[in-house]
């Protein structure tokens, strides 16, 4: 029964959608479909290159992967570092928040200057866009440990590291996961954005480059089933995060009992 209930309601919002898009396809756009393709044409689309679709979204996944990795390690070091001491945060924080706010086309010169036309070029604006919810929800969860449990720590003379051991760090796993979920999305558009910028120089690449030739072949059916295997590759990497964060929450933070129940 719970299964039904969890798998109905968005299978029948995914019926709408695809019959909303056959009839705009075959009525509005019915003389032009390479404006709007029917998803039967995509979907053909789809068999007839998956070959090109795989090994796109092969190097796409490595390339969101390994700036999400690195964004879990520098966001999350970076927040325990800022919890350590008020001065820190002040010190430190503002320009966490400017790094999110760059704009990525405008330092795309310098990148593509320090680290050539290549996937590490890519992997680091992937990095630079999913790195601050990372960041943020941490220093945001270390931050939030319950005072009155903070003094009871202090009453039995419990050092820093245990402190943040055994409840800032426990206690900060909701907000860690909320910051995953959010920048585990940001890491595949990180990807692609960067494939759009900076892996145009020829048409083996990922998914952004692949996009980029069926576009300029005006092959719109090819770039829908592109564009779909990039937002099911984002999907992907959110379902990952959430499992694990639900696996590890359940059992104690009323979240994830919900989602469980």
């Amino acid at each position: 029964m719970r299964i039904v209930r969890n798998v109905v309601p968005p299978l029948a919002v995914f019926v709408l959608v695809v019959g909303a898009w056959w009839l705009m396809a075959a009525t509005v756009y019915g003389s032009s479909n390479y404006l709007l393709p029917r998803p039967n044409a995509v979907l053909s689309a789809a068999f007839d290159n998956a070959g090109t679709l795989w090994s796109g979204l092969r190097i796409t996944f490595v390339e969101a992967a390994s700036g999400f990795v690195l964004a879990i390690a520098v966001g999350m070091l970076g927040a325990i570092v800022m919890s350590l001491a008020k001065p820190l945060e002040r010190s430190f924080y503002p320009y966490a928040v400017l790094l999110q706010t760059v704009p990525i086309v405008a330092v795309a010169p310098v990148i593509v200057l320090w680290f050539g036309y290549n996937q590490t070029s890519v992997i680091v604006i992937a990095f630079m866009i999913s790195v601050f919810p990372i960041l943020n929800n941490t220093l945001l969860g270390l931050l939030s440990a319950d005072r009155n449990h903070l003094d009871l720590f202090r009453m039995h003379k419990a050092s820093r590291a245990t402190q943040f051991r055994k409840l800032r760090l426990p206690g900060a796993l909701p907000n860690v996961f909320a910051g995953l979920r959010v920048s585990a999305g940001l890491a595949v558009i990180g990807a692609i954005v960067g494939e759009f910028i900076i892996g145009s120089g020829g048409q083996e690449g990922g998914l952004g480059v692949k996009v980029i030739f069926a576009q300029s072949r005006l092959a719109t059916a090819l770039l829908f089933a592109e564009v779909l295997a990039a937002t099911l590759l984002g999907f992907a990497f959110f379902l990952v995060v959430s499992v694990l964060g639900n696996r590890l929450l359940r059992s104690w933070h009323e979240s994830a009992m919900r989602s469980d129940s």
